[in-house]
Formats: C-alpha cells, sequence, structure tokens
C-alpha cells in the first residue's frame, strides 16, 4: 500500500488527512501539509582482485534472501559519503574508499505493508582494510563473475539497473 493511503491523521493535531498530489497530504484541520518525499539510500559495488562484484544476500524482510549490493538508508545529519562507509562497515566489517559515482536510481520499498518512494545512490568503491564477514542484516556474501551478477535474483529494481550501467563501463 503506498504511504498516501495508509497515512490518515495529521501528526501535528490528529486532524484527517487528505490527499491532495501524488506527494503530499493536507490535514483538513491545521491545513499542515504531510510530504511523501523518496528515502534516501545508497549502495555500494565492490570488485575483488579477480574482477568479480561483491553481492550480499538480506536477511530480513523486505526481499529476503534475494541478493543485494551492500548499503541502506542514509540517517539524518549524516552525509552520502559518511551513510555509505558506515553502513559497509556494519553490513561487511571492512572501510572502503569510494571511488567514483554510479547513478541515482529511484525504486520502492516495501516495509510493514507500506510501499516508500526510495532513492538509491550507487557508487564503487575499493576495500581499504578488515575481514569480510557477514553482519547486520546481511546472511552471507558471495563473489560473482561479471556474467553472471544479473542471472542472480537481485532485491531490488533499481540495484539491478545500477549493475546494469556499472557493468557497461566495466566490461
Amino acid at each position: 500500500m503506498y504511504p498516501k493511503k495508509v497515512f490518515k491523521f495529521c501528526p501535528k493535531c490528529s486532524g484527517k488527512l487528505v490527499p491532495q498530489r501524488e506527494n503530499f497530504l493536507k490535514c483538513l484541520n491545521c491545513s499542515f501539509r504531510f510530504y511523501i518525499n523518496p528515502l534516501p539510500c545508497n549502495a555500494v559495488v565492490l570488485e575483488n582482485n579477480k574482477g568479480e562484484i561483491l553481492l550480499v544476500k538480506r536477511k530480513f524482510p523486505p526481499k529476503k534472501d534475494c541478493w543485494d549490493l551492500p548499503g541502506g538508508f542514509i540517517q539524518p545529519n549524516e552525509n552520502l559519503e559518511e551513510s555509505i562507509k558506515r553502513e559497509v562497515k556494519e553490513e561487511l566489517n571492512i572501510d572502503i574508499s569510494i571511488n567514483r559515482f554510479i547513478g541515482i536510481y529511484s525504486d520502492r520499498y516495501l516495509y510493514q505493508n507500506i510501499n516508500y518512494p526510495t532513492l538509491c545512490v550507487v557508487v564503487s568503491a575499493k576495500t581499504r582494510k578488515g575481514k569480510l564477514l557477514s553482519k547486520d542484516d546481511v546472511s552471507q556474501f558471495r563473489f560473482f563473475d561479471k556474467g553472471l551478477v544479473l542471472k542472480q535474483k537481485i532485491a531490488f529494481k533499481g540495484i539491478l539497473l545500477s549493475l546494469k550501467d556499472y557493468l557497461k563501463t566495466r566490461r
């Protein structure tokens, strides 16, 4: 279900929220505007010395047991670079240095039956230090040959598109 169909009451006064456009609801009581903007997130393409791409298997819903790139949501008061490095450290126990920007991808993230819009910034990076371990919300990780990456069950449409874009420039 989309946020505009789920959020019914104003967070300020508890009045009724009424959809105005695709991206905002308005309170009938106090005129508060509740905007539904994409949630910012990140993902990282990492290659090993053989040129294989690292994918992580999701431990929890949404898309449990599907392959994904390491990454996650950007937290308040955190810039993009900080969020990328934090997420990779939390999920894989490694420190990285960011190489290049790959793209920005719109997607949807189904959480507790609410289908949130997302905006994911994808970069490539190199490992600086640390030993790869499955941590946080990652059940396992695996390096895939570039010819096999797109044949995996990839969790999100935006991640699949980012991998296609990355592979166009790396074959």
